[in-house]
């Protein structure tokens, strides 16, 4: 008997309602540490994600830039970069100059246009 008299008092205050308020809270909290491991799970999936995508880029970009180094250790590559770099020719070349003739210069066409016709014609150029 006493020990029914025993299971009781246990479950009496097991069901009590202090102890349940403590086993909603306990429960509250696993619950949010519980969704705050599944939102960092998230997080680093992504940046996994983005770590990878910057990896390829990266790769890419090394590959590339192996490419130039080889090209500048062959003497065809410095002369092209020294060219690109100073403009400058090597003896006997020639160098043209194309100068594009659709384009009129603006100090003709601002003397003939009034001062607020350029003045709109610059807001709208701006826009």
């Amino acid at each position: 008997m006493r020990e029914l008299q025993k299971r009781q008092r246990i479950k009496q205050r097991l069901y009590s309602t202090p102890a349940l308020v403590v086993f909603v809270v306990f429960t509250l909290f696993l619950a949010r540490g519980a969704v705050g491991i599944m939102l960092k799970e998230r997080q680093s999936a992504a940046d996994v994600l983005a770590l990878e995508a910057k990896s390829i880029a990266l790769s890419e970009e090394e590959r590339r830039l192996n490419t130039e180094i080889n090209k500048l250790k062959t003497e065809e590559g410095i002369n092209e970069e020294i060219k690109q770099k100073f403009n400058v020719s090597a003896a006997g070349e020639r160098v043209a100059v194309i100068v594009d003739s659709s384009k009129s210069s603006s100090s003709d066409a601002s003397s003939t246009e009034p001062w607020y016709k350029r003045f709109w014609d610059g807001i709208l150029s701006a826009l």
